[in-house]
């Protein structure tokens, strides 16, 4: 899959909000990264390009940060670019690519920095962004349809799938339990 990205203005951060925007609602929600070229052009306006491959089939979420510093010299803005992005960039994202373009403007010689960056994250499975109210109600159904014998769920494989501790589930599992007590 074939996915391009584009933006362009005279104001900096609305241009790279856009972008961050645009990527938002184009990129699937599931996918890989597989090529990413990135291009960004700076003058009297601004125009970012990106170009991703994506293999859909692979269990990741892909994305794109972007951010702009400005400052009085080339140095400082790097600096303060680079510490926008490590502010953003989480340990779990595998950067895929990345781009950096500064230009100093002529008559108020202010120097802006503009980086993006293309990123794949692991995705979670599709129990581990549920809400505690969720997981219960979805736990009450299986202990249910096991006619409430906890005896019968693996512990450890519901706190995997779940992506919470063995503890959390147990809590969950007597709360459920308790709460069928008192009705009866």
């Amino acid at each position: 899959m074939l996915v391009i990205l584009h933006c362009e203005g005279t104001n900096v951060g609305e241009c790279l909000k856009k972008l961050e925007e645009s990527a938002m609602e184009k990129l699937p929600h599931r996918g890989k990264i597989k090529g990413s070229k990135i291009r960004i052009g700076m003058g009297a306006f601004m125009s970012v390009s990106v170009i991703l491959t994506i293999d859909p089939a692979e269990p990741y979420k892909p994305g794109v940060i972007t951010a702009y510093a400005v400052a009085g010299s080339k140095e400082t803005a790097l600096e303060e670019l680079q510490a926008k992005l490590n502010e953003r960039i989480r340990p779990d994202m595998v950067l895929e690519d990345f781009d950096v373009e500064v230009y100093t403007t002529p008559v108020t010689r202010r120097t802006y920095a503009v980086g993006v960056v293309t990123y794949n994250r692991p995705a979670k499975g599709e129990f581990e962004d549920m809400k505690l109210v969720d997981r219960r109600k979805l736990l009450a159904k299986l202990l249910e349809l096991l006619n409430y014998n906890p005896k019968a769920l693996n512990i450890s494989e519901l706190a995997r799938m779940f992506g919470v501790s063995r503890d959390s589930i147990y809590n969950d599992i007597q709360q459920i339990l308790g709460e069928r007590r008192a009705k009866s």
